[in-house]
């Protein structure tokens, strides 16, 4: 959601330019800055991102297993106020799509959130 000045602590401008966004809404647009970096691109915080890239072209059996730990590591690491509850799949190579369910660290039985990365070539 965005509005126009924060009322929340956590906060950041939205990616269309127009105003602020806060909330869940915020913690769902640093996820997705997480897991679209690959670790190393940014060269202020190289540890920053996600190394879930380097699986994308493996075997199912090796791809599944390594991206879901890699996402919950970047998660863990960098985004405090999630925790992730489920990692899923959607499509066929090379045009999958990542859903990543998470809830607001804080709250013991919050809203179930989803955050979705497209990975086609």
């Amino acid at each position: 959601m965005n509005y126009d000045t924060p009322i929340s602590k956590h906060w950041q401008l939205a990616p269309n330019g127009n105003g602020i966004t806060q909330g869940a809404d915020d913690i769902d647009l640093c996820i997705h800055h997480i897991l679209s970096t690959r670790k190393g691109a940014d060269v202020l915080r190289p540890d920053f991102g996600s190394n879930h890239f380097d699986y994308l072209d493996t075997p199912e059996d090796v791809f599944i297993p390594n991206v879901v730990r890699e996402v919950v590591l970047a998660i863990q690491t960098w985004e405090k106020r999630a925790v992730v509850e489920n990692v899923k799949f959607e499509g066929n190579a090379p045009h999958i799509t990542m859903i990543v369910q998470w809830r607001v660290a804080d709250e013991i039985w919050g809203e179930l959130h989803q955050t979705r990365i497209y990975s086609g070539k």
